[in-house]
């Protein structure tokens, strides 16, 4: 008897994420918003990578932040698109990670109206850490997910 409890627990259980998972993926089509982002590279930047991040809106302020590892010499593209988000995030680029005391603001992203992407080009070439601050909601069955692409000059920084 006990078996058939903890089965039917588990089976909810899995049930349950994986409804969360399809609603979030349903809402929104990772895969074409990459696309779209990978397009605003071209011409003169290549592909290097992406990172989705997936979060859920709490009744308090979240952080999340991801190191940007970047090659001294090499000219970047950051790419982010806000086109899965129900309420607005927060989007701050900095210097060292947090806590570090010589931390430096490099980059605000500001949502404009009827805007989704926004570029940022690093001056310069070094190990970089985006912060993703999500806000407060009342509504915990929330969810929302911001798309990064990071692209490089093809042939490096031109000189003048």
């Amino acid at each position: 008897m006990k078996n058939k409890i903890s089965y039917l627990i588990l089976t909810l259980a899995i049930g349950f994420i994986s409804t969360a998972a399809v609603q979030i993926a349903t809402e929104c089509d990772i895969t074409s918003l990459k696309k779209e982002l990978k397009k605003e590279l071209k011409p003169n930047f290549k592909y290097d990578s992406s990172k989705t991040t997936r979060f859920t809106y709490k009744t308090k302020t979240q952080s999340k932040e991801m190191e940007v590892p970047l090659f001294m010499g090499e000219k970047y593209r950051f790419l982010f698109n806000t086109k899965c988000l129900p309420v607005d995030v927060k989007v701050d680029i900095y210097s060292k990670p947090k806590g570090h005391k010589k931390r430096k603001k490099l980059y605000t992203l500001d949502k404009k109206e009827g805007r989704d992407v926004y570029t940022y080009e690093p001056e310069k070439s070094r190990k970089t850490y985006i912060n993703y601050t999500i806000p407060e909601s009342s509504d915990e069955e929330l969810r929302g997910a911001m798309v990064f692409v990071l692209g490089y000059r093809i042939g490096g920084i031109k000189k003048k």
